[in-house]
């Protein structure tokens, strides 16, 4: 199987477990109370499924080979998939599950910028407010959301990388 393809599945399968606990976090109400639990799963969950990933393709489709640069690529290249998934989901959830999600976010927003800065003029938390309702948008959050996403797993892949590879002694010579 080629790279790519493996990427694509395990990303798919990735996507789909981390839309998963994201429905199942809005059905119980946990993400209405800014803990930080799902952001850890979620985490959690992406380094492991990385890890896995590339693992497999060393061990199964490489011959228990693999370069570091082989394993970075192949990691980001399934969180790259998974982010598109998981993008398409908070696209349907901001338009069509929670459309009151946004205005609650700018709501959250607003109350943080006046607790860090009290002595904010009327006009500049105006200002403040209106940029960040611009990039609000879903289409916006959802390319925000890929990149974000494969951003996060391109650092884990760096570290991973790091512990898994096996170079081809063979090729060394």
């Amino acid at each position: 199987m080629d790279t790519k393809k493996f990427a694509m599945n395990y990303g798919a399968a990735l996507g789909l477990v981390l839309v998963a606990i994201a429905f199942i976090m809005w059905s119980i109400g946990a993400d209405d109370k800014q803990s930080i639990i799902p952001a850890l799963l979620n985490n959690g969950i992406t380094i492991a499924f990385i890890a896995y990933a590339v693992i497999q393709y060393r061990d199964i489709n490489n011959n228990g080979f693999i370069s570091y640069s082989e394993s970075l690529k192949l990691g980001t290249t399934v969180a790259f998939f998974s982010s598109i998934i998981l993008a398409f989901y908070q696209f349907i959830y901001i338009s069509y599950l929670d459309p009151n999600a946004l205005s609650e976010i700018m709501r959250i927003t607003e109350q943080a910028m006046l607790e860090s800065n009290p002595e904010i003029s009327d006009e500049e938390l105006d200002m403040a407010l209106e940029m960040t309702g611009k990039f609000m948008q879903p289409h916006w959050m959802m390319i925000m959301g890929m990149l974000g996403g494969t951003f996060m797993g391109f650092l884990y892949s760096l570290i991973i990388s790091i512990f898994v590879k096996k170079e081809d002694p063979t090729l060394i010579a």
